[in-house]
């Protein structure tokens, strides 16, 4: 006889007469009376019985995911989901550090900032393992992102030889190409923007440290004392003159300087502001003095000022529950590296590149030669395969803690994004609430 159970992924949220409901790893919203989801309820012990007498009710639940199968094993599946993605991804993402020099001191950086620079060796080389990925590995998609340091204190020696040469050996392979680059943003010239069209840069994301006069205190150059504030705004102005480009800005915030923020907001003309995503970043010096009980306050701010954004016409992007993702970081995929200047590699860009351990070696055929064990440890087991984890109802939109944390740097303490989840969670839940809609996917509010 089939058996059936509510299932621990569900989630509801009661109005009055209107309930909205969602199955997680279903993803989909939907609405029902209240008098069926107490129907519904009264049959949760024996649903069997609900299935002969109200098989309407029944068959609807059963297809969003409320009600499943005795037998199913979620979280099995959604390992199953996350092996194929780490494994099965055609598109390859190689991040290139061509300096970890940078033309700042922000107090908060951890980067060493040594003025060493990517030789010629280590471009060709560089060179050769991009010709192998797209001609032996047989790639489908090419992701350059250029890292640091800062990148465009090599933008003449190293980024315009190897984008040029990247393109060149993905378009001879009928290989689909892109490039993007996190940078402080200072360095940007007029010049370069015909440059980065023709070469299919899609993406900047550049970092500014709050408002103008926050940011003026951090960021300077040398000794002197002219802040950099009104130069990156105006490059970033240059940037969104890129036809489908996106600018990601990254805001770097201390709980004392969060509210003022918004004081950007009016650099920016409207028009531009559609081609730029909002993200805000508490910097980790300060996070490491959140007491628990300084989260929640902290991330409601944090979505106060996000609508503010979004309101004025920002991106404000929604990672929670990004469709058909199974993983937690880019550097939990097979398909991904870091070519440091000096020919390590790594997997993770939240390191320090000069004093941590690499986790391969690109040699002068083209080929990285991997830390088997090192790479065992990132990738041989999903960050999620753990009781804490199987147990979470929150698992199918979340997929546990960066492999590099919980595998590299062996931080398996108690979880904070459960709240963030929920907070977002129900928030989208009263979005729906109050549509019109009567069926939606989550990434779809």
């Amino acid at each position: 006889m089939e058996q059936y159970r509510l299932s621990k992924y569900n989630h509801f949220l009661k109005k009055r007469e209107k309930v909205t409901g969602v199955n997680l790893y279903n993803r989909r919203l939907f609405s029902i009376d209240r008098g069926k989801y107490d129907l519904l309820m009264s049959y949760k012990t024996d649903l069997s019985r609900l299935k002969e007498e109200q098989p309407v009710l029944f068959s609807t639940m059963y297809k969003l995911g409320i009600i499943e199968d005795i037998t199913i094993n979620i979280p099995n599946i959604l390992l199953l989901k996350n092996r194929q993605q780490v494994f099965q991804n055609k598109t390859y993402r190689l991040f290139i550090n061509p300096t970890l020099n940078c033309n700042f001191s922000c107090w908060y950086c951890y980067e060493q900032h040594n003025k060493k620079r990517m030789s010629s060796e280590v471009m060709n080389n560089t060179v050769k393992y991009i010709e192998n990925l797209i001609t032996k590995e047989k790639i489908q998609y090419l992701h350059i992102d250029w890292f640091g340091g800062e990148p465009l204190l090599c933008y003449k020696t190293v980024i315009k030889p190897i984008s040029v040469e990247a393109q060149r050996i993905c378009e001879q392979n009928n290989v689909n190409f892109c490039m993007t680059m996190t940078t402080n943003g200072f360095l940007v010239k007029p010049e370069m923007i015909s440059f980065f069209e023709e070469h299919k840069y899609i993406r900047f994301q550049i970092t500014i440290d709050g408002d103008k006069e926050s940011h003026n205190r951090t960021r300077f150059q040398g000794d002197s004392q002219n802040g950099s504030y009104d130069t990156i705004v105006n490059n970033i102005g240059l940037l969104t003159r890129l036809p489908n480009v996106r600018i990601v800005l990254r805001i770097n915030f201390t709980r004392e300087i969060l509210s003022r923020c918004v004081h950007i907001i009016d650099c920016f003309p409207e028009e531009t502001r559609n081609k730029i995503q909002v993200d805000l970043v508490q910097v980790w010096q300060d996070s490491r003095q959140n007491k628990d009980s300084d989260w929640k306050d902290i991330w409601a701010n944090e979505k106060k000022i996000k609508n503010i954004f979004l309101d004025a016409g920002f991106v404000i992007p929604n990672r929670s529950f990004e469709h058909n993702k199974y993983h937690t970081c880019f550097a939990d995929l097979n398909n991904e590296a870091i070519i440091n200047y000096d020919g390590r590699v790594f997997k993770c860009t939240a390191v320090d590149f000069e004093n941590e351990k690499e986790e391969g070696i690109l040699n002068n055929i083209g080929e990285i030669i991997w830390d088997e064990d090192a790479l065992g440890k990132r990738l041989a087991k999903s960050p999620f395969d753990n009781k804490k984890c199987f147990k979470c109802d929150y698992l199918p939109i979340c997929f546990g803690k960066c492999s590099t944390n919980y595998f590299i740097r062996k931080k398996m303490d108690n979880c904070i994004l459960r709240p963030l989840l929920k907070g977002n969670l129900y928030e989208k839940m009263n979005i729906f609430n109050k549509s019109d809609y009567k069926i939606a996917y989550l990434h779809q509010i």
